[in-house]
């Protein structure tokens, strides 16, 4: 396909993503964000793509055939990670702000309502610790191990990509195949990785270099959605909106100003700044795990992107991170959609916590949990065919706190909070 058809491919679905969509965050931000979605349509043959796949697509190629200013629009993304980066060292001595804003008071991401809740800082901290070690390649390696389970990951490099094509590689092949650190350490010596230090943005925007992804090892990888309700439910939901920074400028750091795992030196920065944000060995494996896609799993535990999480339901007002915060708040809100209707909101946090009960069974682990309002450390597992007298004597015990309703196949349909009980019963 040609240069002009390409471009009328990217520019028909950026209009389709504008149209249809709604993120709950400014213009300008949502459209550095949705451009970042194209090249997954692209990766992928997905919208207006239909089936076309372009893997070696980049965000500032997708930019500049849109007719954007390449070089701003990286230096603007890079701002708002840089903002995530200011709030962290304003922590500093404990005297730092208690809301998610910069400086001048504007809210993170610029999603409104941020600017408008009070939060703990050192749990916004603990959260964004682990949101961007989860990621690190030794940790994932001892939490397979420990767990005895295959998550998988990579990252991404700096690629020369003359030398890349005289290895026979290409960008598919990078991020879907698997590459130990032997292979990696000979993509070093011939030239094909290159240290970012060597390369500035016009080397990757103009020049020969790309800033690709590598696959260590194949994997179900991770869910961001898990991520987020997952530091939750350990922890608090201040944490979770941790994660979720964490989880944005892993995002944002794709196409920005550096050419680093800036989620990872965040992490660094945090555990830095408040060293209680860092958590004991054995609870940061189990976090981990937690966050993995389970083998077998991969249809229906949701992934989604910055784009997903922000993007508001019409018909429940709500995005995703919304759901999230109110699910780990105790709020029972609607059932929404998640990876394309796949699953939902519903099936998603039953699932998620049935997984987190089994992993704490698991004998070598006794984390420190720190469970707040919706749930503890009690968890039962019943039909969806039980009577409310059957349900009630569940819950007798004072050491169940939420039943979790699964059907003969083992997967789980839903979950009961006493008070719908209650309700029910005096109803």
């Amino acid at each position: 396909m040609n240069q002009p058809d390409l471009t009328n491919l990217v520019r028909r679905d950026f209009e389709s993503l504008w149209n249809n969509e709604t993120l709950d965050t400014e213009a300008g931000v949502a459209e550095l964000i949705l451009a970042q979605s194209i090249e997954g349509h692209a990766h992928t043959g997905a919208g207006a793509f239909h089936k076309r796949r372009y893997p070696e697509l980049t965000t500032h190629q997708v930019v500049r055939l849109l007719g954007w200013p390449v070089k701003e629009c990286r230096l603007a993304r890079q701002a708002l990670i840089n903002e995530v980066f200011e709030w962290v060292r304003s922590q500093r001595n404990g005297a730092g702000r208690t809301r998610l804003v910069d400086s001048a008071g504007h809210p993170l991401l610029r999603v409104p309502w941020l600017g408008g809740i009070e939060v703990d800082p050192a749990e916004v901290l603990r959260g964004i610790y682990i949101g961007g070690l989860r990621d690190d390649e030794a940790v994932r390696a001892r939490a397979e191990k420990l767990f005895d389970v295959n998550i998988g990951g990579g990252r991404c490099y700096v690629v020369d990509t003359r030398v890349m094509r005289e290895l026979n590689q290409n960008a598919d092949s990078l991020a879907h195949e698997a590459h130990d650190a032997d292979e990696l350490e000979e993509f070093r010596k011939l030239g094909m990785i290159v240290d970012p230090a060597e390369v500035d943005t016009d080397d990757i925007d103009e020049g020969p270099f790309e800033y690709y992804y590598i696959r260590y090892r194949v994997g179900p990888g991770h869910s961001d959605d898990a991520a987020i309700v997952g530091a939750g439910l350990l922890y608090s939901v201040d944490a979770a909106l941790g994660a979720w920074l964490s989880d944005a400028v892993d995002t944002l750091e794709k196409f920005s100003g550096d050419f680093v795992d800036q989620d990872n030196d965040l992490s660094l920065l945090a555990a830095e700044v408040d060293p209680a944000a860092q958590v004991p060995e054995q609870e940061m494996l189990l976090y981990v795990t937690l966050c993995a896609v389970a083998l077998g799993k991969e249809e229906v535990v949701p992934d989604s992107s910055t784009r997903h999480l922000l993007a508001v339901d019409p018909k429940t007002d709500r995005s995703l991170l919304r759901c999230h915060l109110d699910f780990i708040e105790g709020v029972k809100g609607p059932d929404q959609s998640m990876a394309h209707g796949k699953t939902t909101t519903h099936s998603f946090y039953a699932y998620l916590l049935q997984r987190m009960a089994e992993l704490r069974r698991r004998p070598s682990v006794a984390p420190r949990a720190k469970l707040n309002g919706l749930v503890s450390t009690g968890f039962a597992v019943v039909s969806p065919d039980a009577e409310p007298e059957e349900l009630a004597a569940r819950f007798a015990d004072p050491a169940v706190e939420l039943l979790i309703v699964c059907g003969r196949d083992g997967k789980p349909r839903g979950f009961i909070h006493p008070a719908d009980l209650l309700h029910r019963l005096q109803n």
